[in-house]
């Protein structure tokens, strides 16, 4: 009788986990097994029925590395052995104080490692700390949860590895497909702002929708959504939530005020990604609409109560057939990270 072959998670992250080490020319096995115990641990972690989401930096000088981030604050909390073993406690420790702005950092030192938190200055135009990573030539591995079923680890030379923790996975990731939407909305922004307004707004949208439970978003040229019958059901935004011009005063003024009119208006779509249907964008990065329902042509009636999992999908199939005469573009976001772009920038 042939033996029972066993194959888990950690088998095969591990491989991967060295593959990516050996790109990052650091191969080392207890740095191995120590990515492989966190990413395991970060698809699902709780402490005290409260989950957690935290980015985790590994390098070898945590100072070093944060010189290319402004105003970089670090806590050190504890040090343990360079093993799996210690993952453990390093979460226990380090994720409750973790948070949007507060990331945890592990640095190796021989056969010993000392952890804490770091945090930076978080100002609109300042780059995202996944994009950050591959300033300079200072090992560095990013750890974190980038969707309901998916972690990614990313290494200073570009090295880019995403563990899916499902059984089902439909098409293939758009990898490009919010900088593609964020260029339609941003088509009618000031050429005085353009360049870094749309690098500030697709770091806040692709921030943002990892962390969502899904969603569709769509650009429109009129803001008039009565203009197209399929998506008369909406909730209106009066006034529109506008971060094109938020972004305009905070480049011009500079002030306390202007960040936090930009942050307000990010919380703002956090809540919006929050709700059922679908968001509603103009050409200036406008918010008009939030809970739009697809209504399709040929069924009159009443619209679906919620826009959820398969429904989410044919609500998008439907959309994309306004793309090109009612709708610049749309963009779908499924609950396990699945991207799909259609638009003009295809």
């Amino acid at each position: 009788m042939p033996e029972a072959v066993s194959l888990t998670f950690r088998d095969q992250a591990t491989g991967k986990i060295n593959d990516l080490l050996m790109d990052e020319d650091k191969a080392c096995a207890a740095t191995q097994n120590l990515l492989a115990y966190l990413a395991g641990t970060l698809f699902d972690y709780k402490d005290e029925g409260v989950e957690f989401l935290p980015a985790i930096l590994l390098c070898d000088n945590i100072k070093e590395k944060l010189q290319s981030f402004p105003g970089a604050i670090t806590h050190h909390v504890g040090e343990a052995s360079f093993d799996p073993a210690s993952g453990r406690k390093i979460l226990k420790d380090c994720a409750p104080l973790s948070s949007e702005n507060w990331f945890i950092f592990i640095e190796r030192a021989e056969d010993r490692v000392k952890y804490g938190v770091f945090t930076y200055f978080r100002l609109p135009t300042a780059i995202s700390l996944h994009e950050g990573i591959s300033i300079g030539n200072i090992f560095a591995i990013l750890i974190r949860k980038v969707s309901r079923t998916t972690v990614e680890i990313r290494g200073t030379k570009g090295s880019l590895l995403s563990l899916i923790f499902s059984t089902v996975r439909e098409g293939t990731v758009d990898v490009g497909g919010v900088s593609r939407f964020t260029a339609d909305c941003c088509g009618q922004i000031p050429t005085s702002i353009s360049d870094e307004f749309r690098r500030y707004f697709s770091r806040i949208l692709e921030t943002e929708l990892s962390s969502s439970h899904g969603t569709i978003l769509a650009c429109v040229s009129e803001a008039d959504l009565k203009c197209i019958p399929e998506l008369a059901d909406a909730v209106e935004v009066t006034p529109a939530l506008d971060f094109g011009a938020a972004f305009s005063e905070y480049q011009q003024a500079g002030t306390a005020a202007a960040i936090l009119t930009l942050q307000r208006c990010e919380e703002l779509l956090r809540g919006f990604l929050n709700c059922d249907g679908i968001i509603v964008l103009d050409r200036t990065s406008r918010i008009i609409a939030y809970r739009v329902f697809y209504r399709p042509p040929q069924a009159p009636g009443p619209t679906v109560d919620t826009v959820t999992g398969g429904a989410r999908r044919r609500a998008f199939e439907g959309l994309k057939t306004l793309v090109g005469s009612k709708l610049v573009s749309a963009l779908f976001r499924s609950q396990d990270g699945l991207t799909i772009y259609h638009g003009g920038n295809q």
